[in-house]
């Protein structure tokens, strides 16, 4: 039994430093792998985005121009992508939930 007491010890302390790991730092590579994965997706379709309504606006810009042959055709297409823009954005504000009376007046 005595011969046996610092293998016991070394498996109690790999034990026990295992456990820790698993409790601290796995734990906080998971958290910092799945941190950094949604800031790439969100740069991508940050970027996707972008590039979409930069594309919509040369598309509409250069429609424009075939249209009324004329130098403003930019400016027909940043008010035209604008009011698509607000009618999307009154129709979900109208599409809002709203709250009611007891939970606001508590």
């Amino acid at each position: 039994m005595l011969d046996d007491f610092p293998t016991r010890i070394a498996d109690l302390l790999e034990a026990f430093t295992s456990r820790v790991r698993a409790m601290t730092v796995d734990r906080a590579a998971q958290a910092i792998k799945w941190v950094t994965l949604g800031l790439v997706a969100l740069t991508a379709i940050s970027l996707a985005f972008i590039f979409l309504f930069v594309g919509a606006l040369r598309i509409t810009g250069e429609l424009a121009a075939k249209v009324c042959d004329c130098d403003q055709s930019m400016e027909i297409a940043y008010g035209f992508i604008g009011g698509l823009i607000l009618l999307l954005a009154l129709f979900l504000w109208s599409r809002r939930t709203r709250r009611r009376d007891s939970e606001t007046s508590s």
